[in-house]
């Protein structure tokens, strides 16, 4: 679950928990005859009992919530980055996995050891891995080819040639 999903389910969650707590102290209120609280629900119910499913009022409102509802089910639905990538094994029955931590911090060692890059900035992704190389303001021509032999070096040495396609980019001045 991403951290999205996360503060929208928790969100979702207090405004229910809200609206349910104001709806019951409301229907306890209505049960005891005494005055609405918050919701002046006489007058609600009867604007609302004026109205049909036709007025725009009523319309835009089931079309917002439709919309609402949309969004938070392509949010639920949406798969986050993964944690793990599985390594090929030798082993049958044994299934290898590396963290995609791992896999960044381990490109990030390879491309810092390539001469003429001072920093390197790496994000694994699903199927492709940035790197991203700061180098000095005067770098060789052939530091980017360098540095994608590298790391599609190691990219292989790890076994997952087949599963990641590395995107390496050489950003020339002053490192951060």
């Amino acid at each position: 679950m991403t951290v999205v999903n996360r503060i929208l389910a928790a969100l979702l969650a207090l405004v229910l928990l809200l609206g349910g707590l104001l709806a019951a102290s409301e229907i306890v209120l209505a049960q005891l005859g005494r005055p609405p609280w918050l919701v002046p629900h006489p007058q609600w119910s009867a604007w609302l009992g004026q109205r049909t499913l036709t007025d725009g009022p009523m319309r835009a409102a089931m079309a917002g919530l439709a919309v609402v509802g949309l969004l938070l089910m392509i949010a639920a639905l949406r798969r986050g980055r993964p944690h793990d990538l599985t390594l090929p094994s030798d082993i049958e029955g044994v299934q290898v996995t590396v963290s995609r931590r791992g896999i960044e911090r381990s490109l990030r060692e390879t491309g810092s050891r390539v001469g003429g890059v001072r920093s390197v900035d790496v994000s694994a992704r699903r199927r492709t891995v940035k790197v991203r190389a700061h180098t000095a303001p005067r770098s060789d021509g052939q530091l980017q080819q360098q540095l994608s032999d590298a790391v599609a070096a190691k990219i292989r040495e790890l076994g997952l040639a087949d599963t990641l396609r590395p995107r390496v980019s050489i950003v020339t001045g002053k490192s951060r």
